[in-house]
């Protein structure tokens, strides 16, 4: 028995860390627990330390800092000369705010802002492309910090525009040392520029902080580098081969571009290890509707290993070939989640953060943190936790098919860190937290103005989110083998709260969508929100084989088959596949700021998987292949970079308020909307008079 136990081991070896082929990234996970620590940072490869290695053409210093006669401070805290600390001479400019002030301004998700603001006098600076500076944080126990850069131009072009979206610059620092700052600036406004500031946003403290945010500022220069950045369009820099950084899986389309002036025809793949020449292809031109570019392509190169790409002088860095490339990029990205995680001590991050944020029903207070903050501050939309959590739980069912058992385990454990989330904020009869908006480090005292008001956890009796979190606690259950007792429990949740909100849909349609503007998903279409409903059934189905499920499944789709435009357009291509928001076909599904475009193959692949013998099953494949063609065909739109584009728009959608609005956050009718509109429609692809891609 022992030795059919060891030749059942050979044959079916279980993968671990060690199988990756990274060997840096082997050891930083070994190093960090298997990312019990965030993984260190490597500098080596930011685009700030490229950016110091730019030829600089001409430098002219702005201001020395020796004097402060140009300079105005609006705002909390305050600015003076300090002899502390130098880089061009003896004094700079220190920048201060406190963590918390003595009072709220009661508006914004932070606490306010101190600015420095320096007088350009309106100069015309568009024969410089960067700007240089030096930046020392003195900011006890800041884990994290950054300072703002701030352009203000009154020429041509009005900088910020009216939606502040340009003009803006975070630049993330390291605290008690002098950092250099660049940042080029070769297509932003600046033939008229007024101020150029900076600025500290007081987002509270968090554990080790102190009572103060100090920044030192100097040498701030105007500069000409060689060969700027590329801001808006496909071509890229000069003398420049762009490739896939991740790698390329083995049997994949492995593709590469160059850009430069010298005559290259060939290009050559080597072998890192041994410098040895392993292929040799031909540099070929491509003209696409982007553009004129030259590619290499070595899909038929098929050997596992570290390589790098030369062609006359030009060289990449190194990158992978493998077939389980991707799985390099999932302990990456379970780097990033852990460091997202709220309500828990991330070392060198955080301590336990957002005790004190919480959510009132019935009469009872309670706790709110937990889960991953899912934007680019600390909120929390419990939706979005449930949508990781079910990610990381395919990622850990791939891993475990892969039998590489590091990973399992790993991205298993965080994937139930979420679902923790999601099973302590169901409250009962189809409520639960729905949201709460902050960029705040909270105090920690319950009812103070960090976590009241409108920072409040928001609790909805929503469908649509029922609908959602009854298919993922399904699917959690389904990838659950050793809680017998959390199983059982997901498996009751999970009917429930498809009960909860399928009472509520019976009772109000689609109009019981929560209006919530901190809540994103009301911009759901009801097409989507149909594909929602029949993809939980399907895992319901999938779980207690209650051949209820499969029919709701079933009877769902039927509306989302429907909102499909099956008919061509007059365009070349004679495209169709995509879906329309509702029935009435006047706006297509669009994702301007949140991506759920995969719901409706997700909803229909299970249908495919779980009922093969159903009556509609070729309309079900049908639909499927259908959106893959449409998928295939707008592709080719983006070559050779293979990306997806945003998609087939009508130009009449902005006469559908309702479905045009509800799908942008934030947006609101105005008298320039369907201008602004039909600008921006137009600088795209014509496929007819009334589409565009």
């Amino acid at each position: 028995m022992r030795k059919l136990l060891f030749l059942f081991l050979i044959a079916f070896p279980f993968i671990t860390v060690s199988s990756q082929i990274d060997e840096k990234l082997i050891y930083d996970i070994k190093n960090t627990g298997y990312i019990h620590r965030p993984l260190p940072l490597d500098h080596s490869k930011s685009y700030e330390t490229f950016a110091a290695t730019k030829k600089v053409l001409v430098s002219e210093m702005l201001c020395d800092m020796e004097d402060l006669s140009k300079w105005t401070h609006s705002g909390v805290g305050g600015m003076r000369l300090t002899s502390e600390r130098s880089i061009s001479g003896k004094r700079s400019l220190r920048l201060v705010a406190p963590t918390i002030p003595e009072k709220h301004p009661g508006w914004g998700l932070g606490m306010g802002t101190s600015m420095a603001s320096f007088d350009v006098g309106g100069r015309n600076i568009e024969k410089f492309n960067r700007v240089r500076l030096h930046i020392y944080p003195d900011c006890e126990g800041a884990r994290s910090i950054y300072l703002n850069l701030v352009f203000e131009n009154d020429g041509k072009i009005k900088v910020p525009d009216p939606y502040g979206r340009e003009g803006i610059h975070e630049m993330n620092l390291v605290n008690g040392m002098w950092n250099e700052c660049v940042v080029e600036i070769p297509e932003l406004a600046r033939d008229k520029v007024t101020k150029i500031s900076l600025a500290i946003e007081i987002f509270g403290r968090e554990q080790t902080m102190g009572d103060s945010l100090k920044f030192d500022i100097d040498a701030i220069e105007l500069q000409v580098v060689e060969k700027p950045e590329i801001v808006s369009g496909w071509k890229p820099a000069d003398d420049r081969i762009i490739f896939s950084t991740t790698g390329y899986g083995l049997n994949s389309e492995k593709t590469a571009i160059v850009q430069t002036n010298d005559n290259v025809s060939v290009f050559q793949l080597v072998d890192k290890s041994s410098s040895i020449v392993v292929y040799e292809g031909k540099v070929v031109p491509a003209k696409t509707p982007l553009g004129n570019f030259k590619v290499m392509d070595f899909t038929d190169f098929k050997t596992e290993g570290e390589y790098f790409i030369r062609t006359g002088k030009l060289e990449t860095q190194p990158f992978y070939i493998n077939k389980y490339i991707w799985e390099n990029s999932a302990w990456r990205v379970i780097n990033f989640v852990f460091v997202q995680r709220c309500g828990y001590p991330v070392p060198g991050k955080h301590g336990a953060c957002h005790g004190d944020h919480h959510a009132e029903f019935n009469d009872k207070i309670f706790p709110v943190n937990g889960g991953w903050h899912d934007a680019a501050d600390m909120s929390q939309q419990a939706l979005q936790t449930g949508e990781v959590a079910f990610s990381l739980f395919e990622v850990a069912n791939r891993a475990k098919e892969n039998r590489n058992t590091d990973l399992y385990n790993r991205a298993l454990e965080e994937a139930l860190w979420g679902l923790d989330y999601i099973l302590k904020t169901r409250l009962g009869d189809g409520y639960r937290v729905h949201n709460w908006g902050t960029n705040l480090w909270t105090d920690g005292y319950l009812g103070t103005d960090d976590d009241g008001g409108w920072h409040k956890a928001g609790v909805h009796n929503s469908g649509f989110e029922n609908f959602l979190f009854a298919g993922i606690e399904a699917y959690a259950a389904l990838s659950i083998s050793h809680d017998d007792m959390l199983r059982g429990h997901l498996i009751k949740a999970a009917t429930e709260d498809f009960g909860f909100a399928l009472k509520r849909f019976e009772e109000l349609g689609y109009a019981e969508m929560v209006n919530d503007w901190a809540g994103h998903a009301y911009m759901a279409s009801e097409s989507q929100y149909m594909a929602t409903v029949s993809w939980a059934a399907s895992q319901i189905y999938r779980l207690t084989s209650d051949k209820y499920y499969a029919d709701k499944a079933a009877e769902f789709i039927q509306y989302v088959i429907k909102c499909q435009r099956t008919e061509a357009l007059k365009d070349k291509d004679k495209l169709s596949g995509f879906f329309y928001r509702d029935l009435s076909r006047k706006s297509i599904v669009h994702y301007p700021h949140q991506s759920r475009d995969n719901v409706y193959m997700q909803a229909l692949t299970e249908l495919c998987l779980t009922q093969p013998g159903h009556k509609d099953y070729s309309q079900w494949e049908n639909s499927v292949r259908l959106y893959g063609e449409y998928i295939k065909k707008i592709i080719k739109y983006v070559e050779p970079y293979g990306m997806l584009p945003s998609g087939v728009y009508n130009r009449n959608e902005i006469k559908d308020p309702e479905g045009f609005f509800r799908s942008q956050v934030g947006a609101r009718p105005g008298p320039d909307s369907e201008k602004s509109f039909t600008a921006q429609l137009e600088n795209g692809v014509k496929l007819d008079n009334d589409h565009y891609l």
